[in-house]
């Protein structure tokens, strides 16, 4: 059966719903403070999705490349000559490896909780690591060290992409584990606050692009829901237009335009498979009357209900019914048999005799009445399509203005 699709009017509500729903996260998102970014519990579920597969991209990159800095932090201080105690660098090769099982880890999980304490993790690891390198080695070899732990702050926390709040807490420790790891090797009070402000200033840097990146990172995404909704919208209301472009609007079958385009595509293919077709007009005869009688919502009233009974024998995806004007409905039956046409005649006649409308004395003294008539077509491939179209619909208005012998009423005519 072949119809233009109906607009869902609760669907389009409930999207209007939604479209707003991110707007006013968005305008909170705007006003929040760095901790409070999340969205509500939906929306930040699949905020989480959508991010989830870059972050763990990122991490996996990350990770890789902290590990390769290692290995060349040991390469130069093999050429360099310098020694260190045997534990640290045991500590860095354990650091190495868990970078390496993070990588892994990351690679399967999708719990982005785990993902976060694993980095913050492995970034205390690397300061830890450093801190053992600032301790064993003297001045002023120490001090370079000591500005690595700016580079890890900024390099795990920002390049990563850390959510605000994770890298918060995580930047707390480092600071504090660094500080006391600066104030256990003895360094003058001096030089210790010159460091611990370089150490501050390099994690407050480190919290403030992290905090640039995740509002960016959701105003993007919620920017990106907005742009779909709006979309789906605009060929939700398209589709409504082509609906309405397409459609009678009192019974909802197709217009003559639509009908004569699918008509060209049906005879087509009912060509191609050898198959009959069968053209079906149906008329409701003095319809103005009723109109003038009743009002014209009661003429609307018949015409949906002829249109109901119609919508009935249309089984095939091929079958198509239009409103042609007026009271006039034309029904393309295609690929059915002489025995199908007949079977599907006796159910519209019942379903047309069943319209109470039709079955008052007035109206039935008034001359009005439904009329059919059917003509079995065979499609063949002389001219062009639209050559077909053509002498098709020229079928049909001799259906509509058959003489009486013809055009009986539909119990005269289908009774059988």
């Amino acid at each position: 059966m072949s119809f233009p699709p109906i607009v869902d009017i609760k669907r389009l509500a409930v999207e209007n719903r939604k479209y707003y729903q991110v707007v006013d996260e968005l305008a909170s998102l705007r006003k929040a403070s760095p901790f409070n970014l999340r969205f509500s519990q939906l929306m930040e579920y699949a905020f989480q999705q959508s991010y989830g597969l870059w972050y763990r991209d990122a991490i996996r990159v990350a990770t890789l490349f902290a590990a390769a800095l290692f290995g060349g932090a040991h390469v130069i201080q093999w050429l360099s000559g310098l020694s260190v105690h045997p534990f640290v660098e045991l500590g860095r090769l354990g650091s190495i490896g868990m970078l390496i099982a993070t990588y892994v880890y990351v690679a399967r999980s999708k719990r982005l909780i785990y993902q976060h304490l694993l980095v913050n993790l492995n970034a205390l690891v690397a300061t830890l690591v450093i801190l053992s390198f600032c301790i064993s080695y003297p001045a002023p070899f120490k001090h370079i060290f000591y500005t690595a732990i700016i580079f890890v702050q900024i390099f795990v926390f920002a390049l990563i992409r850390m959510p605000f709040v994770s890298a918060f807490f995580g930047a707390l420790v480092i600071l504090g584990v660094s500080n006391a790891a600066i104030y256990y090797d003895g360094t003058p009070v001096a030089e210790w606050f010159f460091l611990a402000f370089f150490l501050v200033a390099g994690a407050a840097l480190s919290l403030v692009i992290c905090y640039r990146m995740e509002r960016s990172a959701r105003e993007s995404h919620l920017q990106s829901m907005l742009i779909s909704m709006e979309r789906d919208q605009l060929k939700l209301h398209n589709a409504q237009l082509k609906e309405r472009l397409s459609e009678d609007p009192v019974t909802h079958l197709l217009n003559r335009r639509t009908f004569e385009n699918a008509v060209l595509d049906k005879w087509n293919r009912a060509f191609h498979n050898r198959k009959e077709s069968a053209l079906v007009a149906i008329s409701i005869e003095s319809l103005k009357k009723l109109n003038q009688m009743r009002g014209s919502d009661v003429g609307d009233d018949l015409l949906k209900s002829v249109a109901r009974q119609i919508k009935k024998i249309l089984f095939e995806s091929d079958d198509v019914a239009a409103r042609i004007s007026g009271g006039r409905f034309c029904v393309l039956l295609s690929n059915a048999s002489n025995s199908e046409i007949t079977r599907r005649m006796k159910r519209l006649r019942k379903g047309l005799l069943s319209i109470s409308v039709l079955q008052e004395d007035e109206i039935s003294d008034a001359g009005i009445r439904i009329s059919v008539a059917t003509n079995v077509l065979v499609p063949d491939a002389e001219g062009d399509s639209r050559d077909a179209i053509v002498r098709v619909m020229r079928d049909v208005e001799p259906m509509f203005f058959a003489d009486n012998e013809q055009d009986a009423d539909v119990e005269a005519l289908l009774a059988s």
